[in-house]
């Protein structure tokens, strides 16, 4: 437990936990100490004037203890909706990673492996003539590789970069999540990894391996897009940015080339989604209203303590304002909006930089609250020692997934969506993994029923030819 924990409790309240009750305990005092910027001391006071505690012993004072700590940690859903703390997630205390990887602004590849089926590939080049001292090795296979290395979690942002033959996994709808809608999504799968390093990012919980996994065979996803494209009874939404950023690395593999030549005359809208603001390369080629570029939007404060290596604010939506004028399609993404302190008046600081920079209407803006799978919040305080990001209010939820409750994510929407609405009463708003009831409840967003068509905005999208969904 927290140094002297146990021992203070025994003697202010004449109780000695056992092992369980113990690591629930040291878990609620030291989230109360994290969010409060508390000592145990006051804490224990504050247990000692709650004169219910006095009442009980044994096991009954546990609960009563337990009790007390959930109000003082949970304040507002105690207040507003009492019922979602009967799904606090208390996982034992793990220790933070002596040697976790730090990645630097400037990526520079560590070590680049290549396999054999792709050596002389156009992103092999790119890596060797961009970083000509970097030691380039052959593999047969990636898993080769997987076979041989163990995978520790230090090594997750070690800058190794794998060029491979992707055989399998091109283009598949949004998963979205259980008991929540989807927005009809589709993805291309264009590489796995990322050199930015976010301490709510859901891959830190997925990846397998260090570094970046990136895709030579960029014909390969167009000849699987043209069999798929042909089927395609109506236009379509996707992109590439589920499990990577789609242009933070553009700068060396020069997909967004390839990609916007490819679909700008396709009955589709293209989203390449960034924190970036690489977009030199978009610049260098003819632009299209169908090619969406979108930027992920947070506070600078959140910028600078939770995504380390992504371009700033100012960067964004600088960035953002050249590819408007360029001529292209821009969205925008406030997801994961993080309930902090003061949280209304840092996003609105956001949106009036939005629309200081940037001319409504946007292709559309999406809004999430930050989610995730219990193992991330474990995974987030051995690799991120220094955030509190999972002390708000977050319980487990239908997906069970880790969320704030219904109420703190209405007002949310609710205040965001007002803000937005001053500026611009055009551009479509819609939920990331949302529930009908919250759809339901907010104000100003696209219909729930028909998210897909609603954010399809066919005036920008190409015919296609000798089909009936000509426009």
């Amino acid at each position: 437990m927290l140094e002297n924990l146990k021992k203070t409790i025994v003697e202010s309240f004449f109780f000695t936990p056992n092992r369980n009750q113990s690591y629930h305990l040291e878990r609620l005092f030291f989230e109360i100490i994290r969010r409060e910027q508390t000592s145990i001391d006051e804490i224990i006071t504050y247990l000692k004037n709650n004169v219910q505690i006095n009442k009980y012993s044994g096991g009954s004072k546990f609960a009563a203890l337990k009790e007390a700590l959930l109000r003082k940690r949970f304040p507002l859903s105690y207040k507003n909706e009492k019922n979602a703390v009967k799904k606090t997630f208390l996982n034992k205390l793990p220790p933070p990673l002596l040697d976790n990887w730090q990645i630097k602004k400037e990526f520079k590849p560590l070590k680049v492996f290549v396999e054999k089926a792709v050596k002389d590939s156009f992103l092999a080049k790119n890596f060797q003539n961009k970083f000509p001292k970097i030691k380039v090795e052959e593999l047969n296979l990636y898993s080769d590789y997987l076979k041989n290395n163990k995978f520790t979690i230090s090594r997750l942002k070690e800058p190794v970069i794998f060029i491979i033959k992707e055989n399998w996994d091109f283009i598949k709808p949004c998963p979205c999540t259980k008991y929540h809608l989807g927005c009809g999504y589709w993805i291309l799968n264009l590489g796995f990894g990322c050199p930015f390093d976010c301490s709510y990012c859901f891959m830190q919980h997925y990846t397998n391996s260090p570094g970046i996994l990136l895709p030579a065979n960029i014909e390969d996803f167009f000849h699987q897009f043209d069999k798929f494209y042909k089927k395609l009874k109506k236009p379509i939404r996707i992109g590439t940015g589920e499990f990577c950023d789609s242009l933070a690395l553009d700068n060396i593999t020069e997909y967004s080339k390839k990609m916007v030549s490819y679909f700008r005359n396709k009955n589709v809208l293209f989203e390449l989604k960034t924190k970036s603001a690489s977009i030199n390369n978009l610049l260098d080629i003819q632009s299209s209203p169908n090619i969406i570029i979108s930027w992920s939007l947070s506070p600078n404060s959140i910028i600078e303590s939770q995504e380390m290596g992504a371009a700033s604010l100012v960067e964004r939506l600088g960035a953002a304002k050249e590819i408007q004028s360029a001529g292209y399609g821009i969205g925008f993404h406030f997801d994961p909006i993080i309930h902090i302190d003061n949280w209304q008046c840092l996003y609105k600081e956001v949106i009036d930089k939005l629309y200081a920079y940037a001319k409504p209407p946007f292709a559309w803006i999406s809004l999430g609250t930050l989610r995730s799978n219990r193992n991330l919040k474990k995974i987030c305080e051995t690799r991120f020692p220094q955030s509190n990001i999972f002390y708000g209010e977050l319980f487990i939820g239908e997906d069970k997934k880790l969320r704030y409750p219904a109420f703190i994510r209405k007002k949310i929407y609710e205040h965001i969506i007002q803000i937005i609405r001053l500026y611009d009463q055009k551009t479509p708003i819609y939920l990331c993994m949302e529930d009908k009831q919250i759809w339901k409840d907010v104000k100003g967003l696209v219909p729930h029923s028909n998210v897909e068509s609603a954010l399809i905005d066919k005036k920008k999208i190409p015919k296609k030819r000798g089909t009936k969904t000509q426009q």
